[in-house]
């Protein structure tokens, strides 16, 4: 095996272990640059066990060499990315294509290996080359220490490209001109790890900032505990991110108290815009036609979410209930949610009510028709609590291990069972404690819930 060959395997090594790296940080955060990042170093590889297999003849040398285009071009990529500059890819394999033909005619001329490597050299180094220069002439000012390093290095590896021509073909010069190839790689992969790392933790403190926006902003929209004139209330809301996808609220029109709850399929930022979006057509909603029905409001929510939703390309639903209190006592409500429990204080037992009086929450059928919605009416007698959460209660996993029991209905039966005589606020606080016991505060989803108790002899 020659000298270039031992040394072309030798570089192949050393790019193994960044290839390696930036696969592990790239299936760890799924970035896109540190995936970048993983491609130029398995595009390195590739060229170099190229240039490795064709190391004997001109044209194959040369040929081997076209290989250099794959990683100059990732290389493009990446700092493309990294500076925020457009890389047009295209006229640069067309450029390749043309040098390598014009490679393969002075080849069969016999002309010089100087004038049979020079386009293709010329061709390798191109992307990288003018996407450096247009970086550092438009944006050198802005850039970090790392983004500088990255650009000169970029440089310098394509004037090693550029020298490849003359000193290939000698013998006594392949030592130098790898060795100093060898320096550039150990430039590139220290300045193009340290770039992306940079660029990833300032998008992430960015992308921190808006989500806790955007966590301001929901939690300051969400209701409180407070005091009704004719009934006991109480809420919580503990999202499994900083932003929920979980949704309640109340609201007065005139003389009807609405009660809402609703859960957005996942959680995140995602699922905590389309709660947004929930609550301002709800509100728009009521502002115009306060005396509507919870089954119209419904038929109407899930019209404009739906539009909003295939608009935005989102493929999420809403599970959602609402109920509107129009008498003393007596309640309206409408829902594709998780069932209503009802402690009766006089039996001292819970009755649930499934919730399924339009098919699959609102948002995934913008079309349903209005007669399609149902409703249901539901009395409670003095200090019966109705109670409505979310699925993170029932779906709470023991331990937080999801392979294991689950809260279930049964556990929130049996609490309110046991509960269900007590005010509002030690029922909250209890059920609060107790799932972070059963989960050992480990949740995999949102956990929302409301309860209402109407006034009188507990």
């Amino acid at each position: 095996m020659s000298l270039v060959q031992n040394l072309l395997l030798l570089y192949v090594g050393v790019v193994a272990i960044s290839a390696v790296l930036s696969a592990a940080l790239w299936l760890k955060s799924r970035d896109t640059l540190h995936r970048d990042l993983f491609f130029v170093w398995a595009a390195s590889i590739f060229s170099f066990t190229a240039q490795a297999a064709l190391a004997e003849g001109t044209l194959p040398i040369v040929l081997g060499f076209a290989s250099a285009f794959v990683p100059n071009l990732a290389f493009a990529n990446l700092t493309a990315s990294l500076v925020r500059t457009p890389l047009r890819w295209r006229r640069y394999a067309a450029l390749l294509l043309f040098a390598v033909a014009l490679a393969v005619l002075a080849d069969r001329a016999d002309m010089r290996f100087v004038f049979v490597a020079l386009p293709v050299a010329a061709a390798v180094s191109a992307p990288l080359l003018f996407t450096s220069m247009r970086a550092a002439l438009t944006q050198w000012r802005g850039l970090t220490v790392s983004g500088k390093a990255l650009l000169l290095s970029g440089l310098l590896f394509c004037l090693h490209n550029l020298d490849f021509p003359f000193l290939r073909d000698r013998p006594e010069a392949a030592g130098i001109g790898f060795t100093i190839a060898i320096f550039i790689v150990f430039a590139l992969s220290i300045s193009a790890s340290a770039s992306v790392l940079e660029r990833v933790a300032q998008r992430e403190a960015r992308t921190n900032v808006e989500v806790e926006a955007a966590h301001r902003i929901q939690t300051r929209l969400l209701p409180t505990d407070t005091t009704l004139s004719d009934l006991e209330f109480v809420c919580h809301m503990r999202p499994a991110s900083l932003v929920g996808g979980d949704y309640f609220d109340i609201h007065r029109t005139g003389d009807r108290m609405w009660f809402f709850v609703g859960d957005v399929t996942g959680h995140g930022l995602g699922a905590g815009l389309v709660t947004l979006m929930a609550q301002s057509i709800v509100q728009s909603v009521l502002a115009t036609r306060p005396s509507i029905t919870p089954r119209e409001l419904n038929w109407i929510a899930n019209r404009v979410l739906g539009e909003n939703l295939v608009r935005l390309q989102e493929q999420r639903h809403m599970t959602m209930v609402s109920m509107c209190k129009v008498g003393a006592n007596r309640f309206l409500i409408s829902g594709s949610h998780d069932s209503i429990y009802v402690y009766r204080a006089q039996s001292r037992e819970v009755e649930v009510f499934p919730l399924a009086h339009f098919p699959l929450g609102l948002g995934f059928l913008p079309g349903l028709a209005q007669q399609d919605v149902h409703e249901f009416d539901l009395t409670l007698a003095n200090g019966d609590v109705l109670f409505v959460g979310t699925d993170g209660i029932t779906e709470a996993a023991r331990g937080g291990d999801e392979t294991k029991e689950l809260f279930g209905e049964s556990g929130l039966v049996a609490f309110l069972k046991a509960q269900g005589r007590r005010p509002l606020a030690d029922l909250k606080t209890d059920l609060i404690a107790l799932l972070e016991r059963y989960t050992a505060g480990v949740y995999h989803d949102d956990v929302a819930f409301m309860a209402l108790r109407t006034k009188g002899a507990a």
